[in-house]
């Protein structure tokens, strides 16, 4: 009685796994070549990582119905962060070496490993793309909002032996649209930038399966299995390192193994979202848009998603800066399970510390809603400065990750340098660039760090400021900035060397090429050449009414022009 007790509550609690009676059937029954699934091994500290995630959604792209992608945070570059109970397991068998590694279907294309470089990952998935597969796979599913309950249906129709005895079916949740950190992401994938976050895609959070699946006997050329799931997803997903899982940012990955190796064929799975409640949604994303002035003001754009069954036509929302609340209402319309951008007023920031913004959502067409803030820190940096300046920067032990730029007004780069050579231990290296606006206006200065983590963070301690001409600071960053730093200088009094034109004096063409002629109804004695450094670069004199610029580099320049009566200047481009 005890043992027929057991077995009964040990059949209960496999009801998940359960297989149904086939009453149709979805899979073809013609023999078809190999998916491919690439599993990325991946973390947020893994500078290279995002040009891997770069690559596989490439893959993808060029064959967006053959090719299923899961990224799996492991290893010492993803600790304590997006990593699951699965992913040691999985690495372990690969043999890889470096991150970020991957496995095209598991398979093995030269030596005894399946882990391959990112750059291999093309050709192997193109290889197996053409090859046979001895098993055909098809699935549908739904997710239940009403209970957050995923329920799925998968056939297997096997069409050729196999030189092993059983297979196994595996069963991932992934989830998109992760945001968080990624280093290297400015350089290798900036498309994935959200404001000054990270679009995480493909994210292994679960395998409902288990480690390796759900083992398949009956493998027989002819035979047709039929599997169904049902599990309740967790609003939390991923152990140890659970994080929120919006339903609709979920993607179903079915795939069938010979073993622990080799993986057959695969597919994303086509899911329906049923029980919708009839208003809903959330705030998908939050960003601040570029504003290159040196005012304090900033704007920001939130996305809202509908995951209602009706239309939305209006939101009322509230922003809370620095703990002052406003409320807007905007009108529109946004069908359901799309979305639309809605960008708030102008926001007046408190310059040079940081700014926190909570954006609410709490009516949907009128009507009451319960929907998760977001939030944003919003700093915006802006000085005052003018005449001779000098840049400082000091670069860290990896030089060969930093650059900077400093942009005029209008946009132009003015001056830019690095990346430079590291140094063979950790240290620090001082590098100054003289720097004389040509103009008054706004400039902007953005120093960034391709790895992450700035200047300052354990192998020197770097830093950069701003310095004028009196040797008086103007600005300092104390070098922790992670991907890019921005400073805004507002250049209010004369810089530099002015621009004031004589009359009568005419300089063309500008822009120039070759050679500059100069009219001047008063005898120029000394002609002058100065870059935006304000360093002299050429001098002429006599009775100069032309000069060659083809030697110089192409840039802008500040021409001087001495005569009996006086001086003007000229700002002249040489292209």
């Amino acid at each position: 009685m005890k043992k027929t007790l057991l077995v009964l509550i040990a059949a209960m609690l496999t009801t998940m796994f359960a297989s149904a009676q086939v009453t149709d059937t979805i899979v073809s029954l013609t023999p078809s070549n190999r998916n491919v699934v690439l599993e990325e091994y991946t973390g947020i500290n893994c500078q290279f990582c995002p040009d891997g995630h770069k690559r596989a959604n490439q893959i993808k792209a060029a064959h967006p119905d053959r090719v299923s992608l899961i990224n799996i945070h492991e290893g010492g570059y993803a600790a304590n962060t997006y990593t699951t109970q699965f992913g040691t397991a999985l690495a372990n068998q690969t043999g890889l070496e470096g991150y970020p590694s991957g496995t095209v279907n598991r398979h093995v294309f030269s030596g005894s490993n399946t882990a391959l470089s990112r750059g291999d990952w093309t050709s192997a998935s193109n290889t197996i793309l053409g090859m046979s597969s001895p098993v055909n796979i098809a699935a549908e599913g739904t997710i239940d909002w009403s209970t957050r309950t995923l329920n799925l249906r998968v056939q297997l129709y096997y069409t050729a032996a196999q030189t092993v005895s059983s297979n196994a079916l595996n069963i991932a949740i992934t989830q998109d649209n992760v945001l968080g950190s990624q280093v290297g992401a400015t350089t290798w994938y900036p498309e994935m930038m959200v404001g000054n976050q990270y679009r995480h895609m493909h994210m292994l959070r679960h395998l409902i399966t288990g480690q390796w699946g759900e083992t398949i006997n009956d493998i027989a050329p002819g035979t047709l299995v039929e599997k169904t799931y049902e599990y309740v997803i967790p609003e939390q997903m991923g152990s140890p390192n659970a994080i929120y899982a919006p339903l609709e940012d979920l993607v179903i990955v079915a795939f069938v193994c010979e073993g622990h190796q080799e993986v057959l064929t695969g597919m994303d799975v086509p899911i329906q979202h049923i029980n919708l409640p009839a208003l809903g949604g959330r705030i998908s994303d939050i960003s601040e848009q570029p504003n290159a002035t040196c005012s304090d003001v900033t704007n920001v754009k939130f996305d809202f998603k509908n995951q209602g069954s009706n239309a939305v036509s209006s939101l009322t929302y509230t922003y809370t800066l620095n703990g002052t609340t406003q409320t807007e209402t905007w009108t529109g319309s946004i069908a359901s399970w799309e979305q639309a951008s809605i960008t708030l007023p102008d926001l007046h920031l408190n310059l040079g510390t940081n700014n926190s913004l909570q954006v609410t959502v709490t009516q949907i067409n009128g009507q009451d809603v319960t929907i998760s803030p977001a939030t944003i820190t919003l700093k915006k940096n802006v000085y005052t400065g003018g005449g001779r300046m000098v840049f400082k920067l000091v670069t860290d032990r990896y030089a060969s990750e930093t650059s900077f730029k400093i942009f005029g007004p209008n946009g132009n780069v003015l001056l830019s340098g690095g990346p430079w050579s590291n140094l063979a231990s950790n240290g620090t290296t001082v590098r100054e660039f003289p720097f004389n606006p040509p103009t008054t206006g706004c400039f902007r200065i953005e120093v960034y760090d391709s790895y992450g983590d700035g200047i300052n963070a354990g192998y020197g301690a770097g830093y950069f400021q701003l310095i004028a001409e009196d040797g008086s600071q103007i600005f300092k960053d104390n070098g922790k900035f992670g991907s890019q730093a921005t400073y805004m200088v507002d250049v209010t009094y004369p810089a530099g060397i002015e621009d004031v034109t004589m009359e009568n004096t005419t300089v063309y063409p500008n822009p120039v090429s070759d050679v500059l002629t100069i009219i001047s109804s008063n005898q120029v004695q000394r002609v002058e050449i100065f870059n935006i450094q304000g360093q002299l670069v050429k001098a002429e004199t006599g009775d100069v009414q032309s000069i060659s610029v083809k030697d110089l580099a192409n840039g802008l320049y500040t021409l001087k022009l001495t005569t009996e009566n006086g001086t003007s200047m000229h700002k002249i481009i040489k292209k």
